[in-house]
C-alpha cells in the first residue's frame, strides 16, 4: 500500500501536473493529474486535493487487484 506521492513542480498556469508513488519496492508509477481552476483562474486547491486522494486510492485499489506496473526509476 502506498501512503506519499511526490508531486512535480506546476504554476497557476498548468493544467496538469506529474504525481510519481513509490511502492516499498523503490519502484515507481507515474500519472498526470488534472488540476482544477476556479473562475479567476486560481487553482481550486480543496478539489485539487480531493482529486490528489482519489487518485491515491485509486493507485492503491489496482494494486490490491494486480492491476497496475511500477517501474524501476533508473530504467526512464
Amino acid at each position: 500500500m502506498i501512503s506519499t506521492y511526490t508531486i512535480a513542480e506546476y504554476t497557476s498556469n498548468d493544467t496538469s501536473v506529474e504525481v510519481t508513488y513509490e511502492n516499498s519496492e523503490g519502484l515507481i508509477h507515474k500519472r498526470r493529474i488534472n488540476i482544477p481552476h476556479l473562475e479567476d483562474r486560481s487553482i481550486d486547491k480543496k478539489y485539487f486535493q480531493e482529486i490528489l486522494e482519489g487518485q491515491l486510492m485509486g493507485v492503491n485499489n489496482k494494486i490490491a487487484i494486480g492491476v497496475i506496473s511500477f517501474i524501476n526509476p533508473n530504467e526512464e
